[in-house]
């Protein structure tokens, strides 16, 4: 009788014990399902975005300051021209763009004008002169400063985009934050070259660029990717606006030929820029005369 109590009761205690382990089987594989749940709706989607930009608008006329011409009449442009090439500021630095890097880059735009036959020289200004939301006042007394008359403003805009894909619920591992590349980054750049005659705050021409860039990277190196990205499509969006901008000189030449909005002046002579040349290498009336009588004098002392 004992016995078969005891065997009961054992068997009672072992149905327990099995039940307990079932149950606590049970609440490890929901813990497990909901992380894994938890994990891959916390990675796969998830996407961070940021921006960097220097707007013309915002700075030639900020908040609350209205347009206004300087003169009704068409307006007169001294040339060969005296140019300043400068970035418009920003509050913020372009991401893994340097000091540097900036100086190149205007570099590339100053060598695309330089081979103009209307620029008399141009010259790179620190964007430090310039003040944000300074406006047509602080750019007057940069001109000054720097004795250039025509300015061209280099804008930007950037913005740079993280997300995250399916498989980033592997970075709960150590390795997994190294070595899988689940990360999506995407940067897109637009610049924008608008030169201005200074004293007559007109808007002569302007050259876009634009770029997009993309790139995947563990979790651990999303930074440095990004950094690399934004710098090459600064690069690339800078050459694009480069090769835009034998295009708006052009344009802008018709207009000026055909509509008059712009008064082209020699900056020496008073005449008109066109009539006083045809591009680089054109030579003046007086010029040819000087050079075919010396031309008729060369002749008649080799005849005498």
């Amino acid at each position: 009788m004992e016995d078969s109590k005891g065997g009961e009761l054992r068997r009672h205690k072992g149905s327990r014990c099995h039940w307990g382990k079932r149950v606590v089987a049970m609440l490890l594989g929901l813990a497990a399902v909901s992380l894994v749940a938890g994990c891959a709706s916390f990675f796969s989607g998830a996407a961070q975005r940021t921006g960097v930009s220097s707007s013309v608008v915002d700075y030639l006329y900020p908040a609350g300051e209205k347009f206004e011409p300087m003169h009704e009449e068409t307006p007169e442009v001294r040339l060969p021209a005296r140019v300043g090439l400068m970035f418009v500021p920003s509050s913020r630095q372009p991401v893994g763009l340097t000091g540097a890097d900036k100086q190149s880059l205007l570099d590339q735009v100053r060598d695309a004008f330089k081979s103009q036959p209307f620029i008399e020289r141009i010259e790179i200004v620190p964007d430090s002169y310039l003040r944000p939301g300074g406006g047509f006042e602080n750019l007057e007394q940069v001109a000054r400063l720097h004795g250039v008359d025509i300015v061209a403003l280099v804008s930007y805009d950037q913005v740079l985009r993280t997300e995250e894909s399916a498989a980033s619920f592997l970075y709960w591992t150590i390795v997994g934050a190294y070595t899988v590349p689940a990360n999506r980054n995407q940067v897109s750049t637009f610049v924008d070259t608008s030169v201005f005659d200074v004293a007559t705050r007109t808007l002569l021409l302007r050259a876009p660029g634009q770029d997009q860039q993309k790139a995947a990277s563990t979790a651990i190196r999303v930074g440095d990717v990004q950094d690399r990205l934004a710098r090459e499509s600064f690069q690339s969006a800078v050459t694009d606006m480069v090769a835009n901008l034998d295009a708006s000189i052009a344009d802008f030449d018709r207009r000026v030929r055909e509509e008059g909005q712009v008064r082209l002046v020699d900056r020496r002579s008073g005449s008109s820029w066109h009539q006083r040349s045809g591009g680089k290498g054109s030579v003046r009336a007086w010029e040819l005369g000087v050079l075919l009588l010396g031309a008729a004098l060369l002749l008649l002392r080799r005849r005498g």
